[in-house]
């Protein structure tokens, strides 16, 4: 396989997250035990977390509260510690786990004049490398040291993070194309137990490409999956590991939102049978092309009917006849172009088509059903979004974002293709049947822009809640499309 970037190395092919060194460091002499030291900081989270680095077990767990979110624990000096920054624990399988580094350090050796208070700032998700960072540098300060990296996890988080064997399996990938050479792209990929990947039934725009094979993939114990040979890819996997989202730049200057889902169980046609929520982004050659829908589709027997729609361009309900595989892979009747799957909970259809006028389209569907409370948004989220629209607008998107219990939304980090990006604060309310809008905007992007977003702004959480779909305009001629994974 060729090794330069190209349209399918860029996609695809993924190498080590930087950060996450071999196991066996953290070398050094430890001073003799005898005194305290007490840590503290402000996390996005709730959890932060303790581990001995000589005997590789958990010493101390520390839950932050209040508003900014803050913890303190008390640990021994005349020790190494490794530490772990730990979100949506309550979520038990999936919750992300993200390894403490300075730079490449994550061992910390504290001796007996170090403390009594370490005050390490803010922490949060490294969007770069998929560890924890903190604004502030333990080592600057009295009896810290740096004592290497050490890639071990204790045994009281493996239970709870993502590892490779997540990512071993059969997946359906539709991706939408916002720039450079715009469209929909669609195939499947299928990871062996090695985590070495082969791509098939590739389809771009209609025109068939060639297979792929001996694609090395890995993931961190956040659940984020990067490409050494691509340093614009940004991925994560849901916490029930049956979907991934990613974004990146191509090497026509294409911005892509690619979604994989994982394939198995048996499916027929009678599965889609029943009334589904759906948001639709279409991208095309400028903004009055490109735009969003959302609405509700019932289907019977295979025959889908749009019963309402709202969309930014006014482009009208089209109709589709679909037939679906054992496999969950869906087809259109007398649409060449279209191609979806259903997920394995049968809650939720992605499909990608050529848009009734022009452009392409990227559906998501999920089923109607359920009761939502507010308290169902409240938690750590990762984010990947696309912008269509006016030249200067384009872009993907990628962050990390806490919602509280009454709704307000705030982003610890976010990045675009040009470095780093900013989301103002905002207030979600969602009402019972899952369907969000947002009450309002705080911070940068007021004005046009928080006028624009408040007014158009429509999400959706799926059925098991643990992703928010939303769709927006900007007020700067971007449309745009948001996939939150908790």
């Amino acid at each position: 396989m060729a090794r330069a970037k190209g349209f399918m190395s860029a996609i695809f092919v993924l190498a080590f997250a930087a950060g996450l060194a071999a196991c066996g460091g953290g070398g050094g002499t430890t001073t003799a035990a005898g005194g305290t030291v007490t840590l503290q900081g402000i996390v996005p989270g709730t959890v932060f977390v303790a581990v001995d680095n000589a005997t590789n077990t958990e010493v101390a767990r520390a839950t932050a509260s209040g508003t900014p979110k803050t913890f303190s624990m008390t640990i021994s000096t005349g020790k190494s510690y490794r530490f772990y920054l730990m979100e949506n624990e309550s979520a038990g399988s999936g919750a992300r786990v993200y390894p403490y580094y300075v730079g490449s350090t994550n061992v910390f050796e504290m001796d007996n004049t170090a403390g009594p208070t370490i005050d390490l700032g803010t922490i949060a998700p490294d969007l770069a490398t998929g560890n924890a960072a903190s604004t502030n540098n333990p080592m600057l300060g009295p009896g810290v040291m740096g004592r290497g990296a050490n890639g071990m996890m204790p045994a009281s988080l493996a239970g709870a993070m993502f590892s490779m064997d997540n990512l071993a399996g059969t997946w359906h990938f539709n991706m939408l194309t916002a720039s450079g050479t715009m469209g929909w792209t669609h195939g499947t990929l299928a990871v062996d137990n090695a985590g070495m990947g082969a791509m098939t039934g590739i389809v771009r725009n209609g025109v068939a490409m060639p297979a792929v094979g001996g694609i090395p993939y890995t993931m961190t114990p956040g659940g984020m999956v990067f490409s050494a040979q691509d340093n614009t890819f940004h991925a994560v996997m849901s916490k029930d590991m049956s979907l991934m989202v990613a974004t990146f730049t191509d090497n026509t200057g294409g911005f892509n939102l690619m979604m994989s889902q994982k394939r198995g169980g048996v499916f027929s046609t009678t599965d889609l049978d029943g009334t589904w929520r759906f948001q639709r982004m279409t991208a095309g050659t400028d903004n009055l092309v490109s735009g969003w829908a959302y609405g509700q589709m019932t289907i019977a027997g295979g025959s889908a009917t749009v019963t309402a729609i709202t969309s930014s361009n006014g482009s009208p309900a089209p109709s589709f006849t679909f037939s679906m595989g054992a496999d969950g892979v869906m087809t259109a009747v007398g649409d060449a172009s279209f191609d979806g799957a259903m997920s394995k909970d049968k809650s939720m259809i992605v499909a990608t088509a050529n848009n009734a006028v022009s452009g392409s389209d990227l559906w998501i569907l999920m089923k109607s059903g359920g009761s939502f409370t507010m308290s169902d948004m409240a938690g750590d989220w990762m984010m990947n979004g696309l912008i269509a629209g006016n030249v200067g607008s384009r872009d993907w998107t990628t962050g990390h974002s806490v919602i509280g219990t009454g709704g307000q939304m705030n982003f610890s980090q976010m990045i675009g293709h040009g470095g780093m990006a900013s989301m103002p604060s905002s207030t979600l309310v969602m009402n019972a049947s899952g369907g969000i809008t947002m009450s309002g905007m705080t911070g940068m992007g007021g004005g046009m822009m928080g006028s624009a977003v408040t007014q158009t702004y429509h999400g959706t959480m799926n059925a098991s809640k643990g992703m928010l779909l939303s769709t927006f305009s900007d007020g700067t001629g971007g449309q745009r499309m948001s996939i939150q994974l908790k």
